[in-house]
């Protein structure tokens, strides 16, 4: 069996995966914390999954990637779950600005647009790749792709966990997956603005240009 590092990027279910990899018990819960974490079949949990490459990793790794498609959903799901950590980290970046959260999320919308994130491809041919729209699909292709990505570590498991995995997260993200559907609230905008302002300024944050693209895009 291979003992791989899960890395991937905030909002990508990686919590949910990691207790899949190591074929954890678990409950319908819309996000996932550490502290009860087992690495039964993978190697520790790492907290800095979000901001390490492959290459830092002595071992092998199993990285969670996406693709343009994908990132309005990866912001949603970060802010959804981090509301607390959105309070503080608006605070501490646009102390004074009253849309000073909405600043935030689109921040990470435009990290995610830059083509340059690693976290958009697998950088060694010897690590696994786990595309975050597999999580989107359906139970048949679950059990093909997760199926294979079980296989390649060595971890043995029935089709049946498999699918009572994929019944446990379709359920507890059914309340965000509505909620994106619908795309009227906050992250929503946050999405829109970020979109607008990285084609203006790329990754070049400041508190005057969100302001003015936000005039722009009507307030």
């Amino acid at each position: 069996m291979i003992k791989t590092n899960l890395l991937y990027p905030a909002g990508c279910y990686g919590e949910f995966f990691f207790r899949m990899l190591n074929l954890q018990e678990t409950k319908e819960s819309l996000r996932y914390f550490g502290f009860d974490f087992k690495p039964n079949n993978t190697e520790d949990f790492n907290g800095n999954h979000h901001i390490m490459n492959e290459k830092d990793i002595n071992g092998h790794v199993t990285k969670i990637t996406y693709t343009d498609n994908d990132i309005d959903l990866i912001n949603r799901n970060k802010w959804t779950k981090v509301v607390g950590h959105l309070e503080e980290q608006a605070i501490r970046t646009f102390p004074n600005n009253p849309n000073r959260e909405l600043y935030t999320m689109s921040i990470y919308k435009c990290d995610l647009l830059n083509i340059n994130n690693h976290f958009r491809k697998i950088e060694k041919k010897s690590n696994l790749e786990v595309k975050f729209k597999w999580f989107l699909q359906s139970m048949e292709q679950w059990l093909i792709n997760f199926g294979e990505i079980f296989k390649t570590l060595g971890i043995d498991i029935e089709e049946s966990v498999i699918a009572n995995f994929y019944n446990v997260f379709t359920n507890s993200q059914k309340s965000i997956f509505e909620q994106h559907k619908k795309n009227n609230d906050l992250i929503a905008r946050s999405n829109y603005l970020g979109k607008i302002y990285f084609k203006k300024y790329g990754n070049q944050y400041n508190e005057m240009y969100f302001d003015n693209v936000l005039k722009e895009i009507g307030g």
